[in-house]
């Protein structure tokens, strides 16, 4: 059995290391979601940083980006009394891996999980006729609060995000399965406590009613940040959208060379979907989940 152990804030330098270069790969390909969510265990015997997931009852291997160790994690799994399975793949991957091993494993598209990715620039303007609803919530914030203003999160602001979040799960709790925001609960309290270590960054927006939403991620690829979190008052029109234009502004104005905002998947959530289609993303990213054929 492989040496496997929990993944900690220290392992962040090998990890974001080996992952910064994991091109075409979605947002599991970053230290901090491996960081934030579930249940992720390291193995670091072998030259390639091996990574255990496990999201409750269910369990995989991210995909390590060769087929070179498969069949020691396939001996790991048997040894643990686990499905062995690879999540995380894209499609050239997953045919990779049935080409390697032909008829050993089912390997299907993971829809739940596929990220919506953006062009940062079409962010920060909501230019053509497809995104004019968002221009005109975010028209329609301005007037209303036409001495808005959008500020870098520090401790102070950190600390208020943490708070308006609490407040948010309250507020939205009648409208989900508690189960859809325990893991997330969970996933953004880690982001507020090892904002800094993480090297994490965002924005706060203020009206005259107070702070009125927030948005936070990290630079994942040379050309790629990742939106972790966004939280806004839905009853204050325009604020979701404002936030998200503002965050987009902010990071294109500081990181130029960053093309792509990836906004993550929907965890197959109807509401969530509907929300991240509104902005017809650029790449729809797919994944791909392989699993032994027992």
């Amino acid at each position: 059995m492989l040496l496997f152990r929990p993944i900690t804030i220290e392992d962040r330098p090998l990890l974001h290391n080996a992952l910064w270069t994991a091109q075409g790969h979605g947002s599991e390909y970053s230290f901090a979601n491996l960081f934030f969510w579930g249940e992720q265990q390291l193995c670091t015997q072998y030259e390639t940083p091996l990574v255990l997931s496990r999201f409750g009852d269910w369990c995989a291997y991210l995909y390590p980006r060769t087929t070179k160790y498969t069949e020691l994690l396939m001996e790991d799994a048997k040894e643990r009394g686990i499905p062995f399975r690879y999540w995380g793949m894209t499609a050239e991957e997953a045919k990779e891996l049935e080409d390697t091993f032909p008829g050993k494993f089912t390997v299907k598209a993971s829809r739940n999980s596929f990220d919506y990715v953006y062009d940062t620039q079409r962010l920060c303007t909501l230019s053509g006729k497809k995104l004019q609803s968002k221009r005109n919530h975010c028209n329609r914030f301005a007037l209303d609060h036409p001495e808005y203003r959008v500020v870098p999160l520090n401790d102070e602001l950190l600390r208020q995000c943490q708070s308006f979040t609490l407040r948010w799960y309250e507020e939205h709790a009648h409208l989900h399965d508690p189960k859809d925001y325990a893991a997330e609960q969970r996933a953004i309290a880690k982001a507020f406590d090892n904002f800094h270590q993480m090297e994490m960054e965002g924005i706060a927006l203020f009206c005259e009613e107070g702070l009125v939403g927030f948005s936070m991620g990290n630079r994942i690829r040379e050309d790629m940040f990742d939106v972790n979190y966004e939280k806004a008052l839905a009853a204050v029109n325009g604020a979701y959208p404002t936030v998200n234009r503002e965050f987009a502004r902010y990071l294109h104005s500081k990181y130029p060379e960053i093309r792509f905002l990836n906004r993550e998947d929907d965890m197959g959530i109807p509401g969530l979907r509907r929300a991240k289609e509104s902005y017809y993303p650029d790449i729809l990213l797919e994944k791909f989940v392989g699993e032994e054929n027992l």
